[in-house]
């Protein structure tokens, strides 16, 4: 076990734990796993939407992490690097939070407007294929500030080249937990997997304002304020 101030558990960082577990269940993807489900064969559209997910994001962090091992930053600097980037995403979260939370809801906006026409993805999902769901795994998993951040603390507690990648198989783990759970619920236990899937979909929709404002808040707070204590307290 490496403990660093608190902040490593069995070296592994805490940000990555808690931005993997914020980026658990996302409404596009719940929506995305759900239509695989409904369709005739919802095998190999999550496998497909699986495997091109994962090769990109993968990736990503391979990259970074190896990156970072070449060329190491001095000590002072990734921690101080981590830390700033800790409060920038906090402050994103929040900044995300306010805007989901202020923003009129979707019968409130059809009153003031004509409904859109479904997206390109919205109608490749309707009757999905194995590209569609190929496609969909891509755009559901860009990298965004929750990946970066964890990143970002990866590479500052210097973890050497296995151990970061390890972690970011971690946060891929926790971030894929809706499609492997899915894949393998449909593997030994089909008849139930649709009906399961239905209602999980169908409360996440109900709730999905409430459940981004939540997360991003909580993400949000946690980041900032760890952030600004280390940043204070060095």
């Amino acid at each position: 076990m490496v403990t660093v101030r608190g902040e490593e558990v069995s070296g592994v960082s805490a940000d990555v734990v808690v931005l993997g577990l914020a980026s658990v269940v996302r409404p596009t993807s719940v929506a995305a796993v759900y239509a695989f489900l409904a369709a005739r064969s919802p095998a190999p559209l999550l496998i497909a939407y699986l495997v091109a997910g994962l090769a990109l994001s993968l990736s990503v962090g391979i990259a970074a992490v190896t990156f970072v091992h070449i060329n190491p930053p001095t000590p002072a600097v990734s921690t101080t690097g981590r830390d700033l980037v800790e409060v920038t995403v906090g402050v994103l979260a929040l900044g995300a939070a306010l805007y989901f939370g202020l923003r009129s809801p979707p019968d409130a906006r059809a009153v003031a407007r004509p409904a859109r026409p479904p997206s390109a993805m919205r109608r490749r999902l309707a009757r999905p294929t194995v590209p569609s769901a190929a496609l969909a795994g891509v755009a559901t998993h860009l990298p965004g500030v929750f990946y970066l951040g964890a990143l970002a603390a990866i590479v500052a507690s210097r973890p050497g080249l296995v151990g970061g990648l390890l972690q970011v198989g971690l946060y891929n783990l926790l971030w894929y937990a809706v499609p492997l759970a899915a894949l393998a619920s449909w593997t030994w236990r089909p008849e139930t997997t649709r009906d399961t899937a239905a209602r999980l979909t169908a409360w996440v929709q109900a709730h999905k304002k409430s459940l981004v404002v939540v997360v991003f808040v909580l993400v949000g707070v946690y980041l900032v304020a760890r952030g600004v204590h280390q940043l204070t307290t060095r």
